[in-house]
């Protein structure tokens, strides 16, 4: 069924809304995919703050265009949705990956991430980092080690001591 004018325009005005509050999307191909895997996807990215949409792609390059997005992800062709988020990549493009080896139905384009555009292989590279919790979690793990050090060799030495006088006083009793 044909859109109207109003329903493009109100179409072009969400996808342009999208590209330019959002830090990132992924695009990918959604010509072969069925509804379970779509549904269980969008379940997945809602919980990481993220969202799914099939684009009409006439409307959508236009929105590319009027939002000065990199040339690259204006070559669409085929059917496409739109995985757009917020927040941390990684989360997105995991569920990416892991539908892709599960129903290998889904297929990423590319995307955007912070005006700069990202092949394919760099979307399922993404999929490999491990989230932004993670590595604060190492980072702080790391920066610690340290003085966790520093603390067992200064403990080590009054251990020592405690044993040879607790050694001491039970040989002289």
């Amino acid at each position: 069924m044909a859109k109207t004018r109003t329903q493009k325009t109100e179409l072009l005005d969400k996808y342009k809304d999208i590209l330019k509050n959002k830090v990132g999307y992924f695009l990918v191909n959604s010509d072969k995919t069925d509804t379970h895997a779509v549904s269980n996807l969008k379940m997945q990215l809602k919980d990481v703050n993220a969202n799914y949409t099939v684009v009409k792609n006439s409307i959508f390059k236009v929105a590319l265009q009027e939002t000065e997005q990199p040339l690259q992800t204006q070559e669409l062709d085929g059917p496409t949705a739109i995985i757009y988020f917020d927040e941390d990549p990684t989360a997105p493009a995991k569920l990416i990956k892991k539908t892709q080896k599960e129903t290998e139905l889904l297929n990423a384009k590319g995307g955007v991430y912070e005006g700069e555009f990202l092949s394919e292989e760099k979307v399922m590279q993404l999929a490999d980092i491990p989230s932004r919790e993670v590595l604060l979690g190492q980072l702080v793990g790391t920066m610690n080690a340290p003085l966790t050090g520093f603390m067992n060799a200064v403990t080590g030495n009054v251990r020592g001591l405690t044993m040879v006088l607790k050694g001491i006083s039970e040989k002289s009793a």
